[in-house]
């Protein structure tokens, strides 16, 4: 007789195994309740409280949840429950953005969720809102701060913040906003539509054009930004480095398309402040206002811009400027009039079998896939 001694091992390793509770958050719940299936939470913020520990999943079921306290945080992790590398703290959507997070629209920082704590996952969610004009007044979908070491924003749906407002505020108006934490993973989220009205939209009267980012990163350790999807982010830049030091900031297979009409701002990615190494590979740039990368009052050391494909002739921000100091451009594609996307009007960045992207990326340094020869963007053919 032939034993699968690997088979046994898991059954008896697996009854030793003590895996986390599974509470619920639903529309038609009572906080009061114990939190089950069958009796859900009634805001999601429950699941950034106790009874819920380390290891544990917190399932929000499809509507749309707000503020419940007028603290401007519809989800505000700041208590003492946190998670572990090995046993994270999940809030999820039951199905893919069924739960619908509204940001609130309060004359100060208002946010979905408000990550102050280590180890805590963040995915599925659709996340939009923000209406108030008022010069105080501050959007993000989510923000990770002081204490959020390790967590992951994964497979959010983040657009329409601020989006309808004419607005002079000073503070921006984020889809993720990200500052002095370190060992963040932002991945597979899907980001558009972000920022205030324009001046002379709508018949919007203001003196900002460049305050509102598809992620904000002003200052972080070990940052990895990968396949995520970023359209309609031109008042400012889809991907903002700026305040602080990053160390150690990974940028690959995302997708970025579009620019303003007005040319302003520059670029998709803005390189500012002081960046101590940087990979930034396998990215796709698609219409920019001119290069893929802007740069401003920027200190850097080893920041490489490798295996990028580009639909503009231009790597940086303004043309015939050199390169700063520190910042390497290493076998991009530029000048690239056909990428092959499946459909742009439609917004599906997905690649055809014959796009110019496929096995274009370098193998270095990210994730493995399949076939060993990864295709330039957020997606794998």
């Amino acid at each position: 007789m032939k034993f699968n001694f690997s088979a046994i091992f898991f059954v008896i390793f697996s009854a030793f195994v003590a895996h986390g509770a599974t509470y619920y958050v639903a529309t038609t719940g009572n906080d009061s309740n114990s939190g089950s299936s069958s009796s859900p939470w009634r805001n999601p913020q429950k699941c950034a409280n106790a009874p819920v520990i380390a290891g544990d999943t917190c399932i929000v079921r499809s509507g749309t949840y707000t503020d419940h306290n007028a603290d401007g945080i519809v989800v505000w992790i700041k208590g003492t429950s946190a998670g572990t590398p090995s046993k994270p703290i999940i809030i999820k959507s039951e199905k893919l953005k069924g739960a619908k997070i509204t940001v609130p629209s309060l004359n100060k920082l208002n946010a979905g969720f408000r990550v102050s704590r280590p180890y805590y996952i963040i995915e599925g969610f659709d996340i939009s809102g923000g209406a108030n004009p008022g010069l105080s007044a501050s959007y993000t979908g989510i923000d990770f701060t002081v204490g959020a070491t390790g967590s992951i924003a994964r497979s959010n749906s983040i657009h329409h913040i601020g989006r309808t407002i004419c607005s002079n505020s000073v503070y921006g108006f984020d889809g993720i906003f990200v500052h002095g934490t370190s060992g963040l993973v932002l991945e597979k989220n899907t980001i558009y539509s972000v920022g205030r009205l324009r001046k002379g939209e709508s018949g919007c009267k203001t003196v900002r054009f460049q305050n509102d980012h598809g992620f904000y990163i002003a200052g972080s350790t070990n940052l990895t930004i990968r396949r995520n999807v970023f359209y309609d982010v031109n008042r400012g830049w889809p991907i903002h480095v700026y305040g602080g030091t990053s160390t150690n900031l990974n940028i690959y297979h995302n997708t970025i398309s579009g620019k303003s009409p007005t040319g302003l701002p520059a670029g998709q990615i803005m390189l500012a402040s002081t960046i101590n190494g940087a990979n930034i590979k396998n990215n796709i740039f698609h219409d920019p206002s001119y290069g893929m990368i802007a740069y401003y009052s920027l200190k850097a050391t080893k920041v490489v811009v490798s295996y990028n494909l580009s639909s503009n002739n231009d790597l940086v921000d303004i043309p015939n400027v050199s390169v700063p100091a520190g910042v390497t451009f290493l076998n991009n594609l530029k000048n690239v009039s056909s990428i092959g996307f499946v459909n742009t009007l439609l917004r599906n960045y997905q690649i055809v079998s014959t796009s110019i992207a496929r096995n274009r990326g370098s193998a270095s340094g990210v994730p493995a896939v399949p076939d060993g020869r990864p295709d330039m963007g957020a997606y794998e053919y």
